[in-house]
């Protein structure tokens, strides 16, 4: 827990430094899910994200936390077969906690991006806290995991409708030494991006007139052309033809 405090101080000294830069806050939503060895479980995801500095409308730095929380079911998986494995399936609450730093470019990099496409990485560090059950071992919390390292996230961020959404993935190494099995956690989520639309609004039609006007306007210029066309063609009746030369 000491190197995600450590990484929170990191960030927020970052983002003290930056305060000169234009700065916007997000947040996004979604399902997902996380596997690890011996270990799986349904995420529900929410993620809030500052962008600390922002190189153009469409390109930032942002510090986030894509927490997910959900059940896990409780999949006995000893090996020994004098285990009675008989009742119902237990289920047991998981939580997920990454604090990174990601760069961002193109779609959701900022709430005004306004992007088709765009795509993010980063690197930051991570707990995660959930129940197991599997085969005792020196040295093997055989019924809780408790995980936190180091992690590495990416997302594609892609539009749908005037709507943006990620496909976000992330692992966790795990350098913690209650569950020396589980070598690392990864995570695999669909978000939404809260209020990042893609296309910009369309600007009102600014009338001066009433609608009435503008329908008067349309017949009396309907009428003028006709007033022109007839006396064009009066005109032409009484302009006298020249006789032919003999």
């Amino acid at each position: 827990m000491k190197y995600l405090y450590l990484t929170l101080v990191v960030c927020l000294h970052t983002s003290l430094i930056a305060s000169a830069q234009q700065q916007s806050f997000q947040s996004a939503v979604g399902l997902g899910g996380i596997g690890a060895y011996r270990h799986s479980a349904f995420a529900f995801t929410f993620e809030p994200r500052f962008n600390f500095y922002t190189f153009s409308p469409h390109e930032s730095l942002s510090i986030g936390a894509c927490m997910a929380m959900g059940p896990c079911g409780q999949w006995d998986y000893r090996e020994s077969k004098f285990v009675d494995r008989r009742g119902p399936m237990k289920i047991s609450w998981m939580m997920n906690i990454p604090v990174t730093v990601n760069y961002t470019f193109g779609n959701a990099a900022t709430p005004g991006s306004r992007r088709y496409m765009g795509y993010s990485a980063g690197v930051g560090y991570g707990t995660h806290n959930a129940s197991r059950v599997t085969d005792y071992a020196p040295g093997l919390d055989s019924a809780e995991l408790h995980a936190h390292g180091l992690v590495l996230d990416g997302r594609i961020n892609f539009p749908i409708g005037n709507s943006s959404w990620s496909l976000h993935s992330s692992y966790m190494f795990n350098f913690s030494n209650n569950n020396p099995d589980v070598k690392g956690i990864f995570t695999m989520a669909l978000l939404y991006n809260i209020g990042v639309p893609i296309y910009g609004p369309h600007p009102p039609k600014h009338f001066k007139h009433s609608k009435e006007y503008y329908r008067n306007l349309k017949q009396e210029e309907r009428k003028r052309k006709w007033e022109q066309y007839q006396e064009r063609r009066n005109k032409k009746k009484s302009t006298p033809t020249a006789l032919p030369v003999s």
